[in-house]
């Protein structure tokens, strides 16, 4: 005869044995006594311990309900914990009490988990079988027939979940990411919003209760507007989903989106914090492409270096500007060709120039410090949408001074911008222009052709101006000779307007805006004695 261990009962607060669903009176092992200290807390081992030996000595409902109860928690537990042999020896327990819905249930979830999608289909249809208003099992089941890519099966699944518990949200969320692995973008939008507008209303439940926040609504809708390239609609959603919380997704994807709108120091600073709690590859390689991007190069080749072996392309390109590596003695450089030619042209803003000459090294490269003290100006260092081209002729100056070296020309084209214009707008348009100035070095005189090998990369730093730049490709040409071009976005698309129409000499006279004739006038005299 087995021997019944000693058990004794422990009193508890009628509130607290509401609230962790224990019976008032807790049957426990004399021996485990001494591992409760909380009432709020019990291990669920020495639950579970109590309530299978009172279950040996009292053989009813009532204390088997609470045993299988505590067993599927125990097994969620297990499943989470990912340790699958224990939790599968916890179903064939509970399966020997009771072999209910929730058997199959949680079977499913197990056979799921080990990726065993046949089975966990039938054992969902059997607990549904058992208990037809089980919303849950539907939504499961909804998970497994997504897995298996059966998304017309799985959206009938996730729908009679919502059906069976209108308060349940996670199905519509669901249905939503059906339509995005399908690329119905507009019908995944009509759903996150839904999702979002019972929560922002703050929609009660039939029952009164607040609906939880759902961060991930929020998360799925930014990036919806993400493919559709509406940012600015990404940006406003995403913030919304931070205000719930601070989601490592959300915020990696608000600095996407940032980025696109040309507000690189803001995501930065959000890559920069993510990549303190989340260092992920991905997270690491897109804060160097930004420190890149702004100059800080140094700070770039330590965080590439972390993920060199997952992102070995832009570890190779940041050698260039710390020095490691040498541009010319890696790739063929076809600008060299144009060094003797650069010589014979002149440079059209003399005292700019003198100024990029005191502030240069040997090499050509801009001493930061030097060029500031110089013009006496505080750095912007900051994200900007609107500039005027006083400061130009020093950015083209910069480049000019790297002779036919790219890297010098884009490091100094780089922090000149950012020094005296800032980032956004102003760092696309600079890098439009040095991606023109060098194509042309290189031989390159089809505009056409050179907006279209850019226009990726300065999709990249300002999209709205991206797009300006490529309608190029189906506008007028001869529209700039009377424009007003001090604004730095008109000035750009203007020069390559010029560029691509390339006006006479007697033409060239006509253009009222001295800076774009000036320097229309050197990179087409450049283009013509390639």
């Amino acid at each position: 005869m087995e021997k019944i261990k000693a058990i004794v009962y422990l009193p508890i607060k009628p509130e607290v044995a509401k609230k962790l669903n224990l019976p008032v009176k807790l049957p426990i092992l004399a021996e485990d006594l001494l591992l409760v200290t909380d009432q709020n807390n019990i291990p669920i081992d020495v639950i579970l311990r109590g309530l299978q030996e009172q279950y040996k000595v009292e053989k009813s409902e009532y204390w088997k309900s609470y045993l299988l109860y505590f067993l599927y928690e125990k097994f969620k537990i297990l499943i989470n914990e990912k340790k699958f042999e224990e939790a599968e020896q916890i179903l064939k327990t509970a399966k020997e009490l009771q072999e209910d819905y929730r058997y199959y249930f949680y079977n499913a979830i197990l056979q799921a988990k080990l990726a065993n999608y046949d089975l966990a289909e039938i054992a969902l249809k059997q607990s549904l079988a058992l208990n037809p208003n089980f919303s849950l099992a539907y939504y499961e089941l909804g998970n497994v027939l997504f897995a298996k890519k059966d998304y017309d099966e799985a959206m009938e699944a996730y729908t009679k979940a919502y059906q069976s518990d209108p308060n349940f949200l996670l199905p519509l969320l669901k249905i939503g990411d059906i339509y995005m692995e399908l690329g119905q973008l507009s019908d995944a939008e009509v759903i996150y919003r839904s999702i979002i507008q019972k929560l922002e209303t703050r929609e009660l439940s039939a029952e009164g209760i607040k609906f939880e926040p759902m961060p991930e609504a929020y998360l799925r809708l930014g990036v919806v507007y993400n493919l559709r390239q509406q940012y600015e609609k990404a940006e406003e959603i995403f913030r919304k989903g931070l205000e719930i919380s601070k989601k490592p997704e959300i915020m990696y994807n608000l600095a996407y989106t940032l980025t696109k709108l040309g507000k690189h120091f803001e995501a930065y600073n959000l890559l920069l914090e993510l990549a303190k709690q989340y260092e992920a590859p991905e997270v690491i390689n897109e804060l160097g492409i930004l420190q890149r991007r702004l100059g800080l190069y140094e700070e770039a080749y330590e965080t590439f270096e972390k993920v060199q072996e997952d992102f070995p392309e832009n570890f190779e390109r940041i050698q260039f500007f710390v020095g490691k590596k040498r541009y010319d003695e890696e790739f063929e450089n076809e600008m060299k060709k144009s060094e003797e030619i650069l010589e014979k042209v002149d440079f059209p803003f003399e005292e700019a120039l003198e100024i990029i000459i005191q502030s240069t090294d040997d090499n050509g490269e801009i001493i930061i410090e030097e060029f500031i003290k110089l013009l006496n100006i505080e750095p912007v260092l900051k994200d900007v949408n609107k500039a005027s081209t006083d400061y130009f002729p020093y950015i083209l100056a910069g480049m000019y001074i790297a002779g036919t070296e790219p890297i010098i020309m884009e490091k100094n084209a780089t922090k000149i911008t950012l020094t005296t214009m800032g980032a956004g707008l102003p760092l696309a348009c600079s890098t439009a222009i040095l991606r023109l100035y060098q194509h042309i070095l290189s031989g390159d005189k089809n505009i056409d052709h050179i907006i279209e090998d850019i226009h990726g990369e300065i999709e990249e730093i300002h999209f709205p101006f991206s797009t300006k730049l490529i309608s190029l490709l189906e506008s007028p040409l001869d529209d700039f000779f009377d424009t007003d071009c001090s604004d730095y976005e008109t000035f750009t698309i203007n020069l390559f307007k010029a560029i691509g129409y390339q006006p006479s000499e007697e033409e060239m006279a006509q253009i009222k805006d001295e800076t774009l004739r000036k320097t229309a006038k050197f990179i087409l005299e450049i283009m013509t004695k390639i």
